[in-house]
């Protein structure tokens, strides 16, 4: 009979167990995204195309889609990239972004494929520190 007990009560716990895992990762994966594309899992790019003298811009838009604020949190910028965090906080539904901007004068000619890497952070109600990495590719050639 404590056989019984104990079956029912390791079945429980990891029953309990994976439901809380996976609202904690429903509400990762909602909490924000790029507003060019549908979530974060999709591929993230932008080709600059051609530059030659002046210095190509571009403007990575995010979007909070959780309940609580959302912090833009460690950049990773790979080299001859810069970025500008417009906004460093984003209110529940709120969008800001980055600007990316590749000069020509801190890169070699020739063609070039970059990476930038964004983290979040967030709480969720109950106060769980959540974190979250998304990476958005850059491409383009230098003249």
């Amino acid at each position: 009979m404590k056989l019984k007990h104990i079956s029912a009560l390791f079945f429980l716990l990891f029953v309990f167990s994976f439901t809380g895992f996976s609202q904690v990762e429903d509400e990762e994966v909602q909490m924000f995204s790029f507003s060019s594309t549908r979530g974060i899992g999709m591929q993230n790019l932008h080709d600059f195309g051609m530059i030659k003298d002046t210095p190509g811009t571009f403007l990575i838009e995010l979007q909070n889609t959780g309940k609580t604020d959302l912090k833009v949190g460690k950049i990773m910028i790979p080299e001859g990239v810069g970025v500008t965090v417009m906004k460093e906080v984003l209110k529940p539904g709120e969008k800001g972004g980055l600007v990316v901007t590749i000069d020509p004068k801190y890169m070699e000619k020739g063609e070039f494929k970059k990476q930038v890497v964004i983290s979040t952070l967030t709480q969720n109600e109950k106060g769980t520190v959540i974190r979250k990495t998304a990476a958005y590719n850059l491409k383009g050639q230098i003249l």
